[in-house]
């Protein structure tokens, strides 16, 4: 071999060996710079710390869900478009389609098709398996055999009423996880000593990073943030002399059988009338006392309040029951029932004080019922319309269909 042929093969080995450096060094340095992202990617599990402060590794890629709620989780799930992988529920609440007749002086008169808006919006909820019954707890066959990625509980629903005490909790988690399932539990109002809707907002967090959608789960957040606050700005000067008495009376036939006129609640009602819609609550329980307590006619009527707001209980009543059905002659003398200042909150079943999606409509329906001059401007009828389309992205029909589900279509016909 020629002396020239050797000093160029030496060049040639020098300028491979310095590539070769080279490269190695680029690989390093793209390893280095490897993101959380595909870490994740590549393990296939990525963390979220639920509301209890747990760290829960979920799959990246969830494709069986079970739900453990009454409509918040399913609501969230439906808006971040993934509840179609739900597969299994834990309320009977969320599949109905009600029905509920009630008698005035001549006639009945029914209301028929309510339901939960995400079953409205989610059909084949209703075929759905059940993996809990309220008289026996969680079926957990049934919950295995569905073989879900993760099951979402939200802590002090009706759905998971037994999550409000520890030991409740702990059991039904610690069963679930040996069975191999990531279990993710966020926490509603009731769960908290003084609760208010602020720690909805962390619930849509924690599920929004479930799935990987934090920045869609922010969007529902602002939704429902934004009208709070315009509803609290517009009754934040009113001095305490010019605060209504507003009256929060459960017309449970239960509570008629028992003797009553009806119940009375402390809980989220009271934090509604008080600190969002800034009025008097008529009858002060026990401030946020979770449960409710029958009052007789004598008591509503030494109240008479100026406002009268029926919620959901046992059942719905709208305000055409307060005024006409022959049971409620003894109170006809009430000063809001003679001027027609009875109003009805949407039919929310199992709703247990745990609020859901909707709770703006509860608070707008309160403040404007309460201090209509400063609501004017506002038709309760078509702000809902907007509502439902804002939060759930929907069509006007929709949002028209959802409003009679919803059992609001008094707003209309009262002009309210």
């Amino acid at each position: 071999m020629r002396t020239s042929d050797i000093h160029g093969l030496t060049a040639f080995a020098l300028i491979l060996a310095l590539l070769l450096v080279l490269s190695a060094g680029c690989t390093g340095a793209e390893q280095s710079s490897t993101t959380a992202d595909q870490i994740t990617a590549r393990t296939g599990y990525h963390s979220v710390v639920d509301m209890r402060g747990t760290e829960v590794q979920v799959p990246v890629n969830i494709r069986r869900v079970v739900t453990i709620d009454d409509g918040l989780v399913e609501g969230v799930m439906t808006i971040l478009g993934e509840s179609d992988k739900i597969v299994g529920l834990g309320s009977s609440g969320i599949q109905k389609s009600y029905e509920y007749t009630f008698p005035d002086a001549s006639s009945n008169y029914t209301y028929s098709n309510g339901m939960n808006p995400v079953r409205y919006l989610n059909p084949r909820f209703e075929d759905l398996p059940l993996v809990q019954e309220s008289s026996t707890g969680i079926n957990y066959e049934t919950l295995a055999s569905l073989e879900p990625d993760v099951v979402i509980i939200r802590r002090g629903s009706c759905a998971a009423s037994w999550g409000l005490n520890d030991e409740g909790l702990n059991k039904n988690i610690d069963r679930i996880e040996k069975l191999g399932i990531p279990t993710v539990v966020v926490n509603a109002p009731p769960t908290y000593e003084n609760p208010d809707i602020s720690t909805i907002s962390d619930e849509i967090r924690v599920i929004g990073e479930v799935f990987g959608k934090e920045s869609a789960a922010e969007d529902i957040v602002e939704t429902i943030e934004d009208s709070v606050t315009m509803i609290k700005k517009r009754t934040a000067d009113v001095s305490e002399e010019e605060k209504p008495r507003v009256l929060a009376l459960g017309l449970s036939p239960k509570s008629r059988q028992a003797g009553g006129a009806g119940n009375v609640r402390g809980a989220i009602i009271a934090y509604y009338i008080e600190d969002i819609a800034n009025a008097a609550n008529a009858f002060t329980v026990t401030r946020y006392d979770s449960d409710t307590g029958v009052i007789n006619a004598e008591q509503v009527l030494a109240l008479d309040p100026d406002v009268i707001i029926l919620p959901t209980s046992s059942g719905y009543h709208p305000p055409s029951e307060l005024y006409s059905a022959p049971y409620y002659e003894n109170l006809q003398e009430l000063s809001a029932v003679k001027e027609h200042h009875v109003y009805s909150l949407p039919w929310t079943p199992c709703n247990c004080d745990a609020s859901r999606l909707e709770c703006p409509i509860d608070l707008m329906i309160i403040a404007k019922a309460a201090y209509p001059d400063r609501f004017e401007d506002i038709r309760v009828s078509e702000w809902v319309l907007e509502y439902y389309q804002n939060l759930y992205g929907i069509d006007e029909e929709t949002a028209r269909s959802m409003r009679s589900v919803h059992w609001l279509d008094w707003t209309i016909e009262e002009d309210f």
